[in-house]
């Protein structure tokens, strides 16, 4: 049966079903972590079951019955679940998302990029989380806020880093490593201004972070659209493996 994880023994099933899963498996520990208590109705466990409901895409990593997950789903009013297992009652795969990683202890090569603008640009490894919510959400601002409330929770913990590349204190290109949990570093939120993409800064951008927290000693990870799939293999990371996007309102063939 699914219930809150909020008891010892679902705590410990919740982390558990996480354990196996790249990318996920670092962020929804830490989100429940800090988040349990003061947002009880998000985080549920089954026998072997994570599952957060914290907006309208959902994650479930492990297994539930499907027809219990599906009423779940309803009652949250969740409209899209990005999961490792099988699909809930009524629901069918989207698409699917692909997970990609470095080792700990590994490095890429840093990819070509303009350098003349590469050398324009100012890297800054500690950007005000204000200033890459506003780069990053400019025009919605409830998750604007959100983005920003759950960053400065987790970088005043040390569980989360940034890092931009600015031109006139501007924000033009950013990732983040947005759980750093268990040993894992997840990275998310890689945008790069309209108006310099193509020119390979993002590409670098990102394989600096990567390898920066591989030196460290992490376990990097993240996960990607299908289209994305030869740019981040082309930069040398290593798959490893896929979650599929479920929708309601029709079944898996």
């Amino acid at each position: 049966m699914i219930a809150r994880a909020d008891t010892p023994a679902r705590r410990g099933r919740f982390r558990s079903a996480c354990r196996e899963v790249p990318y996920y498996g670092a962020i929804l520990p830490l989100e429940h972590a800090l988040f349990g208590r003061s947002q009880p109705g998000r985080f549920y466990a089954g026998p072997t079951l994570a599952l957060d409901l914290g907006s309208r895409t959902a994650v479930a990593l492990g297994h539930a019955n499907p027809e219990e997950l599906a009423g779940f789903l309803a009652f949250g009013g969740v409209e899209r679940l990005i999961a490792d297992g099988p699909a809930p009652a009524g629901w069918g795969r989207d698409e699917t998302l692909r997970l990609f990683g470095l080792g700990a202890g590994r490095a890429l090569p840093l990819p070509p990029a303009e350098e003349k603008l590469w050398a324009a640009l100012t890297w800054n490894d500690a950007p005000r989380p204000m200033d890459l919510a506003k780069f990053l959400y400019p025009q919605d601002t409830a998750q604007r806020d959100d983005f920003y409330s759950a960053l400065c929770t987790k970088h005043s913990r040390g569980l989360a880093r940034a890092w931009t590349l600015e031109e006139a204190g501007n924000i033009r290109c950013t990732v983040g490593a947005y759980a750093l949990w268990g040993g894992e570093a997840a990275l998310a939120c890689g945008m790069t201004d309209p108006a310099l993409r193509g020119k390979g800064i993002g590409g670098r951008l990102i394989a600096k972070a990567a390898n920066a927290l591989a030196a460290e000693g992490y376990r990097v990870s993240f996960l990607c659209r299908e289209e994305r799939v030869r740019f981040y293999t082309r930069l040398g990371f290593e798959p490893l493996g896929a979650l599929a996007l479920y929708t309601p309102g029709h079944t898996e063939p």
